[in-house]
């Protein structure tokens, strides 16, 4: 499978994530700690951006 496709994948995947956790006020509990859901938001942004990033920069190479 192409990494382009795997990358688009990944960034639609990554996107449905993040919005589901919009939905949540609650702190999130991970490895028995509670961390903040702002934080849990963000890593999720950062994780879509970076594969549709990639994605992207892929898509653009293979034109040339």
């Amino acid at each position: 499978m192409n990494n382009k496709i795997l990358f688009l994948i990944a960034g639609i995947i990554t996107s449905l994530v993040f919005i589901g956790y919009l939905a949540e006020s609650e702190p999130h509990k991970m490895f028995g700690y509670s961390i903040n859901i702002w934080i849990v938001r963000l890593a999720w942004l950062i994780i879509a951006i970076s594969n549709f990033a990639n994605y992207f920069k892929l898509k653009k190479t293979e034109k040339k």
